[in-house]
C-alpha cells in the first residue's frame, strides 16, 4: 500500500514553517504522497469550527513542489466547477511539468452552498458542469489544437502548452459518494476517492461503482483510495463506537488492514489535532508502527 498525507493548509493559524516542515517530513519518513484541499472563501461552519484561513490548493502544491523531490502532489478535492476549465488545465499542466510529473488530480463536484453563492456558480449546475470542465480539460491536455462544443465552454482551434509531463495526462481521482460521482469516476477516473466513509457504506459503493464501471464498458472499476481521517488521542478508544482511523496505533493498523484486504491501495491520512507538533509526531508514529506491516 501506498500512504499520503495531508498538509497544514487551513486553520486559525496558519505557519508556512509548519507547511513547509510536514512537507519534508513526508518525504523523509516514506509517504508516498502530499495532498492540498480546496475552499476559495471559508464556509460559515468551517469559519467557526477550524477557523478563517484556508490556502490555495495550488500555490499550496507549487510551493511545496519546490522544496521536494520525490512525494506526488495532490488535490483532495479541488471543486471543479470553481474555475474556468481552460484556467485549471494550464495551471494543473504547468505544474505537472514542472514537478517533473508528480500531480495527482482529485476532482468533486463541491456542496457548500454560500462558496458556489459568492463564485456567482450556480449550485444546481454543479454535477453537469464538472462532468463538462473535466472532458474539457483533458481535450486540451491531449489534442493540439484542441476543441470543445458544450453546454458551458466551447473552443475551437485552441493551441495549449506545455502539455503535461505525464500522459496521456496526470490521474484523476474521483470524490463524492453519490451515483452521480460514481458515474463520473468510472467515466473519468483512475481512481475513486471517497472521504472517511463507514466500512458498510464503502463496500456498497464500491460494489455500485463495479457496475456503473461495467455499464461505461470499462474493462476494471477504477481503484477506490481513502481519504481517511487519523488521530492517535480520540475519545472512545475502548469502546465498539470506535470509528475508523481513530485509536492506538495498532487498531489504526487493523484499519489499514481491512482496506488492504478490501483491494486499497492508497490511504490519505489526514492527521487530526491542535497544533503542527502534534501532528508531526502523529506523521512520525504511523510512519514508524502502521506503514512497516503494508
Amino acid at each position: 500500500m501506498k500512504f499520503g498525507v495531508c498538509l497544514p493548509q487551513y486553520g486559525r493559524e496558519v505557519s508556512f514553517e509548519d507547511l513547509r516542515a510536514v512537507a519534508a517530513d513526508a518525504e523523509a519518513l516514506g509517504f508516498d504522497s502530499v495532498w492540498a484541499s480546496d475552499h476559495v472563501v471559508t464556509p460559515e461552519h468551517m469559519h467557526n469550527n477550524i477557523g478563517p484561513i484556508f490556502l490555495d490548493v495550488f500555490t499550496v502544491l507549487s510551493h511545496v513542489s519546490a522544496l521536494t523531490s520525490r512525494v506526488r502532489l495532490g488535490t483532495t478535492v479541488m471543486v471543479t466547477p470553481y474555475r474556468n476549465p481552460l484556467v485549471v488545465a494550464k495551471i494543473v499542466a504547468t505544474l505537472d511539468s514542472l514537478s517533473g510529473g508528480r500531480v495527482v488530480l482529485g476532482v468533486g463536484a463541491g456542496g457548500a452552498p454560500d462558496e458556489f453563492a459568492a463564485l456567482g456558480v450556480p449550485e444546481n449546475q454543479r454535477g453537469a458542469r464538472t462532468d463538462e470542465y473535466l472532458a474539457a480539460m483533458i481535450e486540451l491536455w491531449t489534442n493540439d489544437p484542441s476543441a470543445y462544443r458544450g453546454r458551458f465552454v466551447n473552443f475551437d482551434g485552441v493551441r495549449f502548452a506545455p502539455k503535461p509531463t505525464q500522459r496521456p495526462h496526470p490521474p484523476i481521482w474521483v470524490g463524492g459518494r453519490s451515483d452521480a460521482a460514481l458515474r463520473r469516476a468510472a467515466r473519468f477516473g483512475e481512481a475513486w476517492h471517497p472521504t472517511s466513509i463507514p466500512l458498510e457504506a464503502l463496500r456498497e459503493r464500491m460494489a455500485r461503482l463495479a457496475g456503473l464501471s461495467a455499464d461505461a464498458d470499462r474493462v476494471s472499476p477504477p481503484a477506490t483510495t481513502i481519504h481517511q481521517a487519523v488521530d492517535f488521542d480520540a475519545d472512545g478508544i475502548g469502546t465498539s463506537e470506535r470509528r475508523l482511523g481513530r485509536g492506538s496505533p495498532s487498531q489504526v493498523a487493523e484499519d489499514v488492514a481491512t482496506y488492504a484486504d478490501m483491494g486499497i491501495p492508497v490511504v490519505v491520512c489526514n492527521f487530526r489535532g491542535k497544533g503542527t507538533e502534534k501532528i508531526r509526531r502523529a506523521m512520525e508514529t504511523f510512519a514508524r508502527q502502521v506503514m512497516p506491516q503494508f
